[in-house]
């Protein structure tokens, strides 16, 4: 790439340049130096490490929320995969015409332009071949977090998952009121709201809130294993709550079978 640029600056590369260089030497010093550094897009060659796709973007306080979230991120990942795929076979493509239509030109100034067309073609097809891998390697992790979840989880239908929505929703509601609690005092009106419009007594909750605190403040521990504790007591607790809810908005509880799907082979 360098030597086509080269020697397309009609003697320009030989003007002096920073270091007491010219700037074809400093050109070609510039790609040892890229390519020193360049193994190093293999190691980050996607915006989020295995690391965090596990304890920051799938981390839900519900194991089939935590599959709800693994399950949008591979839709999202599917879609950057193929369209990378398909400006790969695009660029190379397109760069074979240029190569042909360069044999056919006479013209010298027209040739050395398909020339130019066809090498950033192929530089991209090539550069963008890294960010295909890095979308393969985090199709690959979503699948094993997959495959985990639903080892735990067990059967998995859209059934199922809306038989343990409330206690899901109960879980997410419960550990954002208790970062509230702890931080000042008591549950706002987000999470109020979001309490009852589940069907829970928000003043009930915040005493049990206060307790579990009070607790994990004695109890010295340094991970998040009481409060884990603390929001499936929770999701057991006030899981009751969601029937007169509903009851007093004149729905049923339960899903629709007949409006949910089975996989194959279910």
């Amino acid at each position: 790439m360098t030597d086509l640029i080269l020697k397309g600056m009609n003697g320009v590369a030989k003007q002096k340049s920073y270091g007491g260089n010219t700037l074809e030497t400093n050109l070609k010093n510039a790609d040892i130096a890229i390519s020193k550094v360049q193994y190093t897009e293999r190691i980050w060659d996607r915006a989020r490490s295995q690391w965090s796709l596990k304890f920051l973007t799938c981390c839900n306080g519900d194991a089939w929320t935590r599959l709800r979230q693994v399950s949008a991120e591979m839709f999202s990942k599917r879609n950057a995969l193929s369209a990378a795929k398909f400006n790969y076979l695009k660029d190379t493509t397109k760069a074979k015409i240029k190569r042909s239509e360069m044999a056919k030109e006479n013209d010298k100034n027209k040739k050395k332009l398909l020339e130019i067309e066809a090498n950033e073609l192929e530089f991209n097809a090539s550069d963008g071949l890294v960010k295909v891998e890095g979308a393969l390697k985090e199709c690959e992790t979503l699948a094993d977090l997959h495959d985990a979840l639903k080892l735990k989880i067990g059967e998995v239908t859209e059934e199922a998952f809306e038989s343990e929505e409330t206690k899901a929703q109960i879980r997410r509601v419960f550990s954002q009121s208790v970062r509230e609690v702890k931080e000042c005092g008591t549950i706002r009106c987000g999470n109020s709201e979001y309490m009852e419009q589940i069907g829970i007594c928000t003043a009930e909750a915040f005493k049990d809130i206060r307790s579990f605190i009070e607790q994990e403040d004695k109890s010295r521990v340094i991970d998040t294993s009481m409060l884990q504790d603390f929001l499936e007591f929770a999701a057991n607790k006030y899981e009751v709550t969601s029937i007169q809810k509903s009851k007093w908005l004149g729905y049923d509880v339960t899903a629709n079978p007949k409006l949910t799907y089975l996989p194959e082979g279910a």
